[in-house]
């Protein structure tokens, strides 16, 4: 098992994620054993949420609770990936006008590697 967990010393982390020409924004809180994350378009709004644990050696990733149907199938995605990738409990809020599974892939490869960077800063 691989131990990537995330430290930094600035509790807050503010990033626009631009894909396919459209703006996005993600704000991230990291504590000591979680992180939470919310993705959102134009103004910050509480979306579809996810509370999810990482994978361990005897469970795979889980989410525990969902709140709100429109991503939830995305929300629970993202929220077990990255639980898994930061070996963190997640709280993830998605909240945007359209999603696909593209859209998803590429919001989970920018949001990880802003934050894999930023790790390496501290």
């Amino acid at each position: 098992m691989v131990n990537n967990t995330i430290t930094m010393t600035e509790p807050t982390l503010n990033a626009r994620l631009e894909i396919d020409e459209r703006e996005y924004h993600m704000i991230a809180v990291f504590l000591e054993n979680a992180v939470s994350i919310y993705i959102y378009e134009e103004t910050p709004k509480l979306g579809t949420l996810a509370i999810s644990v990482p994978s361990t050696d005897i469970m795979l990733a889980s989410t525990l609770y969902v709140s709100g149907s429109s991503d939830a199938h995305f929300v629970r995605m993202l929220g077990e990936r990255f639980a898994t990738r930061f070996q963190k409990l997640v709280l993830l809020s998605l909240c945007l006008q359209e999603t696909s599974n593209e859209l998803i892939l590429k919001i989970m490869q920018q949001v990880e590697n802003i934050i894999v960077e930023e790790k390496k800063k501290k």
